[in-house]
């Protein structure tokens, strides 16, 4: 599970002048439109106009240079490098060295891995080896900060290159045809690509490498009327995706503490507004990142496809599903749903990397503690990271058990309308019972576990008040993790 680049817009409202949420006073309607709306409205035409303005320059220029110069690869490399810098300038303003830095070494290092190890047998993969060095190197970076604001601003992005590298360096590890086409500039030009170096998505090398691959039959078969249609069809979708970010961003600064601020003398309230503003904050990182990747058409040659006006439903850049977090089946699906790209990441690289040789149980540890690391020194991440893989266990084995013993469709995953397994199907009453208890309790728990970041702290101050990283827990009563107990204690009852 991945919370990606959250905090850096919170600190980045604090120094621009918009207030602290202290969703215990309650503001009138013309306050919170003077008081929020408007700086917030200010904030995001500020911050989203960077991102879709260069994105399109760096679209318009790739299709100029496919047409102009289809063969030179270098080119469309180099825009992607002058495109990606320019927008890490407009939205980032500091913290280059970090970036530079973590992006040299790790090309050294893997570089040096593959002429060291590429004909010699070997019990370590380097890929492994590369994971140590980039997670090490970004956990001793974040101590070494005087400025834990400098560090919160680039966390997200410096999460986001080290899981590029590390993905490439398990693509190339056996596959010569990728590696020869692995040079400095296309490195530049991965890592770089204006599309997703800031907010993301991850999307691997072989995809990166698909934007520059022309469309089966070329560009000039496309009939004008098709094109037509498909570049209002994209249009379309760049601005959907932006509103709806807006849209999250309103909702999680201003309308969260309007609604509920008459009620917040309730604990329960009050976490509910807390944990549903972090969730809507990450929904607005998400959107905004596809709005990116949109704008960019970073698979634009596979993007004929338009039975979905908001994104292609086969894309790389589909980042967040809201529904399927808002209203969980599991925590399994809110695991997948909260962050796609980083799920498909951890699977790919890390859980079927790691299963094989260590075992399932092992696997999924490593997988959780790989996605706590990879945020840094999170310790709030930590804990919640840990309380969800202990309750995404305990759900899946406790409802495997009731649908054995019950025959019952009341497993983690939705069972087809015509299970042949099992006696109560989906639609039964037994069912339905049982899965609505399952979905009150992951709500009970996206509430609890979301309480506990304060959007309007950033993980830097958790270095020096560590008593208080437990503090939102302590005020519910510890109510999930007791709860989590009873649910384990019952598996073995049952």
């Amino acid at each position: 599970m991945d919370y990606y680049y959250d905090d850096y817009y919170d600190e980045y409202y604090d120094q621009a002048g918009i207030p602290e949420r202290p969703f215990s006073r309650e503001l009138s309607f013309d306050e919170t439109v003077n008081n929020c709306v408007h700086p917030s409205l200010r904030f995001a035409g500020e911050y989203i106009v960077n991102f879709i303005v260069i994105n399109l320059t760096f679209c318009v220029l790739v299709l100029l240079a496919k047409r102009l110069f289809p063969a030179q690869l270098r080119n469309l490399h180099a825009i992607s490098c002058l495109c990606g810098v320019a927008l890490f300038y407009r939205v980032l303003e500091h913290g280059y060295y970090h970036f530079v830095q973590l992006a040299a070494t790790l090309y050294v290092v893997q570089w040096l891995l593959h002429r060291w190890f590429s004909k010699t047998a070997r019990y370590i993969k380097s890929p492994f080896i590369l994971i140590a060095y980039g997670i090490g190197n970004l956990l001793l970076s974040e101590l070494l900060e005087p400025s834990p604001e400098a560090w919160n601003r680039v966390r997200g992005t410096q999460m986001i290159l080290l899981m590029k590298v590390l993905s490439l360096a398990f693509d190339t590890e056996d596959n010569m045809a990728l590696r020869n086409q692995l040079g400095v500039l296309s490195y530049c030009g991965y890592i770089l690509c204006p599309a997703n170096v800031i907010l993301g998505p991850w999307v691997s090398f072989s995809d990166y490498l698909h934007i520059w691959r022309a469309p089966a039959g070329g560009l000039e078969s496309k009939q004008t009327r098709s094109t037509g249609r498909r570049m209002l069809i994209h249009v379309f979708r760049i601005a959907i995706n932006a509103l709806m970010a807006v849209a999250f961003l309103l909702t999680s600064n201003c309308m969260i503490d309007y609604v509920l601020a008459p009620a917040a003398n309730w604990k329960w309230v009050r976490a509910y507004g807390r944990a549903l503003s972090f969730r809507t904050s990450h929904y607005f990182i998400a959107y905004l990142s596809q709005c990116s990747m949109l704008a960019a058409a970073a698979d634009w040659n596979r993007a004929d496809d338009d039975r979905s006006l908001v994104v292609p439903v086969s894309s790389l850049y589909r980042v967040s599903s809201p529904l399927a977090v808002e209203f969980p089946r599991s925590l399994v699906q809110v695991v997948t749903a909260w962050n796609i790209p980083m799920h498909l990441w951890l699977k790919r690289y890390i859980f079927r990397t790691t299963k094989r040789p260590f075992g399932t149980g092992a696997a999924i540890a490593l997988t959780y503690i790989i996605s706590s690391l990879l945020h840094g020194l999170h310790y709030r991440l930590w804990v919640t990271l840990l309380t969800i893989g202990s309750w995404t266990y305990v759900e899946h084995e406790l409802r495997k058990k009731l649908a054995t013993i019950y025959s019952a469709c009341v497993l983690v995953g939705k069972c087809p309308e015509a299970c042949a397994v099992h006696q109560h199907k989906t639609k039964s009453l037994f069912s339905i019972v049982i899965n609505t208890l399952f979905f009150l309790l992951n709500v009970f728990n996206l509430i609890y576990l979301g309480c506990i970041f304060e959007s309007t702290e950033g993980p830097p101050e958790e270095a020096h008040h560590d008593t208080s990283i437990f503090g939102r827990w302590t005020e519910l009563n510890y109510a999930s993790h007791w709860l989590l107990v009873f649910a384990y204690l019952f598996y073995f009852v049952i």
